[in-house]
């Protein structure tokens, strides 16, 4: 499938990760910034961090397409079978504000199919990553999910209902268990495959946000579909259109619960 080393491809996308990171800590406080056209905000701090990360792969790797959220595609990309989509700051709301929760999201797909993923919280430097068929690192360590039989209160990340009305089954779960929304759709994915969160789901997310994530998610052993419990797909990268992919993902050890309210949506 192709010539070069994944496991040296995950080394060098956790490498890129840290220094995106150490970028953001050159500010401290609020941050400046714009509207992008969907009224989401973007800082010079995302567009510097996406620069550096296309500038490197295109010099390690110059056969692969590159994909980021901010400055687009590199170039035509319909004849490449390798993309490296990145989001350069999930969380750039956070990191304008000054709270301190934002990550850095690289994944290498082939195809549609993601096969290196890696997401590092900035602040703590706490990372996530896996290689397709190897299982999930955290910290450089392996994990596992949590244990079924244990005693164990269900964590749930979830969007808030700023921009699409609140689903009638987040409102039951608001009072049947405990919510979380930290502002970063790659960090929800990535602390479930960690095993800190027991549940995701997203409504508005594009295409940078979960092809890293989703490839720890599966990687964890948690289910991934839409919604509506349908297989999940990431699209090619050529031809990206920003699109939305809604999806559900959780444990195992929950996943059948959460999917039954997920019915009376």
């Amino acid at each position: 499938m192709h010539d070069f080393d994944l496991h040296e491809a995950r080394a060098f996308a956790e490498d890129l990760a840290r220094q995106a990171a150490d970028i953001t800590r050159e500010y401290a406080g609020p941050v400046p910034f714009e509207r992008k056209h969907d009224q989401s905000p973007v800082t010079e701090v995302d567009r510097r961090i996406e620069t550096m990360l296309r500038e490197a792969v295109t010099q390690r790797y110059p056969d692969h397409a590159f994909l980021g959220e901010e400055l687009g595609s590199a170039d035509d990309a319909s004849r490449r079978s390798f993309t490296w989509v990145v989001d350069p700051l999930d969380g750039t709301r956070n990191f304008a504000h000054g709270f301190p929760c934002f990550a850095t999201s690289i994944a290498l797909m082939h195809e549609r199919r993601s096969i290196v993923g890696v997401i590092r919280e900035h602040g703590s430097g706490w990372h996530a990553s896996a290689v397709a068929g190897e299982g999930v690192l955290c910290n450089g360590r392996h994990v596992t999910q949590p244990d079924p039989g244990g005693d164990r209160e269900t964590l749930i990340a979830a969007p808030s209902g700023r921009n699409l009305p609140i689903l009638p089954f987040i409102e039951a779960w608001i009072d049947r268990y405990n919510l979380r929304n930290i502002g970063s759709t790659a960090l929800h994915m990535a602390y479930l495959a960690a095993g800190a969160v027991d549940a995701v789901l997203c409504r508005e997310c594009k295409l940078w946000d979960v092809a890293a994530g989703s490839l720890l998610i599966t990687e964890s052993g948690a289910n991934i579909t839409k919604i509506d419990g349908t297989p999940f797909q990431l699209p090619h990268p050529t031809g990206y259109r920003n699109e939305d992919f809604p999806f559900f993902a959780a444990a195992e050890h929950c996943d059948i619960t959460l999917r039954n309210d997920l019915k009376h949506a």
